[in-house]
This record gives structure tokens, C-alpha cells and sequence, in this order.
């Protein structure tokens, strides 16, 4: 079974008018980071959730970095530009590999495992729908989507290790009590 026949499955069994015009909020909503961006800022302000923010905010630099570096290294073609099949949307301006989309939401599933489990569940929900919901639209092949999952897991562990090993550091270094 070739990577094509999946997504034609997904379209052929899931096919909706419902999940055609969420695939679209999907795309939209998430084209940028700045659903997460804001909400890092917000984190940043408070005290009690200011690492949180900081590894939000820094995850997601990691993801774009290591996402475009990716898609402009490997150029996959798109799979509605390699076979002649129904696009929901088709002005990409970028390559396939790997879906940026779901390495957002996995970066950010990533950083709320550890930092807001109360809304892990949530998130991780949605992260699995935007995954899906990239290969229903054609905009992706199923290994972009496995390849954008671990690249934004991959970021956020890079980047909630780096940085709670810093804070340590700096806790250490200024801790008042040391003689």
C-alpha cells in the first residue's frame, strides 16, 4: 500500500462537510504560531507560569527552525501536486515534508504534558486532528505528519530539558544559603 492509497482512504471513508470546513479552521488557525506566541506572552507575565511561557516561546523557535530547515532541504512535492486529486486548499508555499502544522501542535502537546497536564488531554486531542486532518486535505503525506509529530516532540524535549537544566544552574549559582 502506497502513501497515496492512505489518504485516499481517510478522504473516501471520512468525507464531510463538517470536517472539510474544519480541515480549513485547522489550516488557518494554525498557519502561524500566534495562537501560541500570544499565550506565551501571557505566561511570561505571571510569576507561577513564567517558565512555562519561557519553554512555549523557546519550543517553538526550536520547531521553526528545525521545520524549515527540513522543508527547504527535502522539497517533497505536496500529495494533491503529485497525483490529480480534490485539494481543499492549494496554494502552499512551501514543501510537504515534514507537516508544520502537526509539529506545532505536537510541540506545544509536548510542552503542556509537563507543564499543564490538567489540559493535556485537550491538546493532545487536538493535535492528533490537525495531524488527521492535514492528510484528509491532501496536504500531506502520512510520513510528513509521523515526521512532523516527532520533530515538534523532539524540539520541546530539547528545549524543556535545556532550559529547566539552566534554571537549575542559575538557582545554583545565586542560591544565597551556599557558603
Amino acid at each position: 500500500m502506497q502513501e497515496i492509497d492512505i489518504l485516499n482512504w481517510i478522504y473516501d471513508t471520512f468525507r464531510c462537510t463538517f470536517l472539510d470546513w474544519m480541515s480549513l479552521a485547522f489550516d488557518y488557525a494554525f498557519k502561524t504560531c500566534i495562537i501560541w506566541v500570544i499565550l506565551g506572552i501571557i505566561l511570561l507575565r505571571r510569576p507561577n507560569t513564567r517558565m512555562f511561557g519561557v519553554v512555549l516561546l523557546c519550543s517553538l523557535a526550536l520547531e521553526i527552525i528545525f521545520v524549515y530547515s527540513f522543508k527547504y532541504g527535502f522539497m517533497r512535492h505536496r500529495p494533491f501536486e503529485d497525483y490529480a486529486v480534490h485539494a481543499l486548499v492549494n496554494s502552499f508555499h512551501t514543501s510537504s515534508f515534514p507537516s508544520g502544522h502537526t509539529a506545532q501542535l505536537f510541540c506545544v502537546t509536548t510542552v503542556f504534558a509537563v507543564f499543564c497536564k490538567k489540559h493535556f488531554p485537550e491538546i493532545l486531542c487536538l493535535a492528533f486532528l490537525v495531524a488527521f486532518t492535514r492528510m484528509y486535505m491532501y496536504a500531506h503525506y502520512p510520513t510528513d505528519v509521523l515526521a512532523g509529530a516527532i520533530t515538534g516532540i523532539v524540539c520541546a524535549l530539547v528545549a524543556i530539558f535545556t532550559i529547566l537544566r539552566m534554571d537549575e544552574y542559575v538557582y545554583y549559582v545565586k542560591d544565597p544559603d551556599q557558603d
